[in-house]
């Protein structure tokens, strides 16, 4: 009845209001009448004719009325579906920037709380403020610093903070066991000393403070016999450096032996490894960016003695320098540092701050040009007697740190 699109098709009725009423119920609006005319149709039983109204049109398009409400239920469906998405996406976008604001709130807040430790100690406290202040006029690097006052802000209460003194007394017993003392090593005879470092740390007093003071402890122990040891110079560079060292080896009793390459160091150390108890050997002094003259000396002294390496560095010495010549002579595997001129400075936090940093420990400490009495082993108490500003509880430092 209802055909394809485009075929011209008829309906009847009484008249054309009928055929039209007929037509929207089939096909809404997607029709159109082509043409119009009457024709004569006979009753049931074909008594007699009644004239009837014949509508011819053609359908806009295939769908009939429940296909077009079909269609316009699943387009509504579409559009509802459509506009839930969309509601969804703007409410993803709200909640995303949100959610960024947030964010933005929580790290504020983090800054805040990490400015204030477990306890509620803020960042800013006089007292940290004060240890800050204390610290850099010792001259100690950022990175200690900022260490030592972490542990005073993760350790006291804002109540505690109050007292001064008590956190005073914490930071120095913290800085006291931030600092490493070498441990005397114990070597079969010969026991080799080498003494590395820039120029004009006092390399050569520091060799003669040393031996002399080997025999002097051979002297306080009466039953032991003097030790017998070799001198041995590297150092050709400075004037006067043997000289020097040949001043204190008369003094000793002993001869000073010069050797300028890896094969003396050999020949020497064949030819006395057997006889002497010690042996101590000076080196050159260089700048420590003077790395070809550093790598020449490293193979100077590449000899197989089981030797003990110190570095020696002068206490006054800046930060940065010194962190420089840590680290451009590591390649002679230094046990420990000797610590020069100790008695030429009032801040230490330098030399504090770098060995902590590098990792090393101090074994001597020299003050003053007088041989031998002016070098000491190193010892936490003496050290930290020296910190400038600090009030030392001598008796505390001495209980906890002293040797027993």
């Amino acid at each position: 009845m209802f055909g394809e699109k485009g075929t011209v098709q008829k309906i009847e009725g009484k008249d054309l209001a009928e055929c039209r009423d007929k037509l929207n119920k089939m096909y809404g609006i997607n029709y159109e009448i082509v043409n119009t005319g009457n024709d004569f149709k006979r009753s049931l039983f074909g008594f007699r004719e009644r004239a009837v109204v014949v509508v011819y049109y053609i359908v806009r398009n295939q769908f009939t009325m429940e296909e077009q409400a079909k269609k316009r239920e699943d387009e509504n469906a579409q559009f509802e579906r459509n506009r839930q998405e969309l509601l969804l996406k703007n409410q993803n976008i709200m909640m995303k920037s949100e959610l960024e604001k947030l964010s933005e709130k929580i790290d504020s807040m983090t800054d805040i709380i990490s400015s204030v430790n477990v306890h509620g100690s803020s960042e800013n406290h006089p007292t940290i403020e004060r240890i800050e202040e204390l610290l850099a006029q010792n001259e100690f690097t950022h990175s200690y610093i900022k260490m030592i006052c972490e542990k005073v802000r993760s350790t006291f209460s804002l109540e505690q903070l109050e007292d001064f003194n008590l956190v005073e007394r914490y930071v120095v017993d913290w800085i006291g066991e931030t600092i490493q003392i070498a441990k005397e090593p114990i070597r079969r005879p010969p026991h080799v000393f080498i003494i590395v470092g820039p120029t004009g740390v006092g390399k050569t007093t520091t060799i003669a403070k040393i031996s002399a003071n080997k025999i002097l402890d051979a002297k306080k122990n009466k039953n032991a016999n003097d030790p017998e040891f070799c001198i041995i110079t590297t150092d050709t560079m400075r004037v006067g450096a043997e000289e020097q060292l040949n001043k204190f080896a008369q003094v000793l009793g002993k001869n000073v032996i010069k050797a300028e390459t890896a094969e003396h160091i050999k020949t020497i150390y064949e030819e006395y490894k057997n006889h002497v108890d010690y042996m101590f050997i000076d080196t050159s002094g260089y700048s420590p960016n003077d790395s070809t003259h550093i790598s020449e000396m490293k193979n100077v002294l590449s000899v197989d003695m089981n030797s003990d390496v110190y570095l020696a560095v002068c206490a006054s010495t800046k930060v940065s320098d010194l962190q420089n010549i840590f680290r451009n002579y590591e390649p002679f595997a230094y046990e420990s540092v000797i610590v020069t001129k100790f008695d030429e400075t009032t801040q230490i936090g330098n030399i504090i701050s770098v060995l902590w940093e590098k990792h090393k420990a101090i074994s001597f400490i020299t003050d003053g040009q007088h041989v031998p009495r002016n070098i000491k082993k190193a010892n936490k108490v003496d050290i930290l007697k020296n910190l400038s500003g600090f009030n030392i509880d001598r008796i505390h430092i001495e209980d906890k740190f002293g040797e027993k």
